[in-house]
């Protein structure tokens, strides 16, 4: 058994649910990943739904938000919701996320892929309207 020296994990695929993700703890004699189930290392590909195996990203910071704000629209309503971004969370791979909290002051991490939801700086984008949604008739006089 050699143990796991750069933070990989095997990835299962569940059906209709998201995939899950364990970390490779070690790798076995003939190279296999080794993943803690049922509290014993089994091997990752004899393990039901075993898709692959991939160098698991780490966090390796966190900034403060720098001024960044989040804006989003609930589903039905026309108010816009603006809140500061507290942070930022920087990972090994170079990729940033946005943190935000609630009025209770949960943190959330933000997902890239949001189409309901825009981050932005004041100072340095312009104001433009959330991803699907029309600009007003006046905006579109001046083009």
């Amino acid at each position: 058994m050699i143990p796991a020296t750069v933070p990989t994990e095997a990835i299962f695929e569940r059906g209709h649910l998201p995939d899950e993700s364990r970390p490779v703890h070690a790798w076995g004699d003939e190279g296999e990943p080794l993943v803690l189930w049922r509290n014993e290392l089994r091997r990752a590909q004899n393990i039901e739904g075993f898709k692959e195996v991939r160098e698991r990203r780490q966090i390796v910071s966190v900034v403060p938000g720098g001024g960044w704000m989040t804006e989003w629209q609930e589903p039905g309503e026309g108010t816009l919701f603006a809140d500061p971004v507290v942070a930022w969370v920087v990972y090994s791979d170079g990729e940033a996320r946005a943190i935000d909290t609630d009025s209770s002051g949960e943190a959330t991490l933000l997902s890239p892929s949001s189409s309901n939801r825009r981050i932005y700086h004041p100072d340095q984008i312009p104001d433009t309207p959330l991803p699907d949604k029309k600009t007003s008739d006046a905006a579109t006089e001046d083009e």
